[in-house]
This record gives C-alpha cells, sequence and structure tokens, in this order.
C-alpha cells in the first residue's frame, strides 16, 4: 500500500501582485510591489506615542440615568 503525500502547495497561499505579467525576474517584480512597501509605524510607547484625538469619539461613557430625555 501506497501512502499519500500532501502537497506543500495546497496549504500556501497565492499572493496576486499587481504587476501584470512578471516576464523575466520574479523576485525583482515583486520587490517593487506595494506589498514590500515602505511603511511608517505608529509608536505604541514612549515618545511620539500621545494621540490627541479621541479613541471612541462620538461616543457618550456616562450612566444612563444622568440622561435626560
Amino acid at each position: 500500500m501506497r501512502k499519500k503525500q500532501k502537497s506543500a502547495v495546497e496549504n500556501e497561499t497565492v499572493y496576486l501582485h499587481t504587476r501584470g505579467v512578471i516576464k523575466d525576474n520574479a523576485v525583482m517584480a515583486l520587490l517593487g510591489d506595494k506589498l514590500f512597501r515602505q511603511r511608517v509605524e505608529k509608536k505604541r510607547k514612549g515618545k511620539g506615542s500621545y494621540q490627541r484625538k479621541a479613541k471612541h469619539p462620538g461616543k457618550i461613557f456616562e450612566k444612563p440615568d444622568y440622561k435626560f430625555f
């Protein structure tokens, strides 16, 4: 009896690039794609992490007995 071999290609997700048809060099074409563009990461702690805007704008966090109808 022969064991079934699982293909590694079945489990991998395929990235749909925006480069059209890749002719010559696939690695260089993907490096110029939007997937590998430079991004600015937002600071979460320390200097520069202060957020001026409210986290939940427009939502009122108060007890319902203080509201007047």
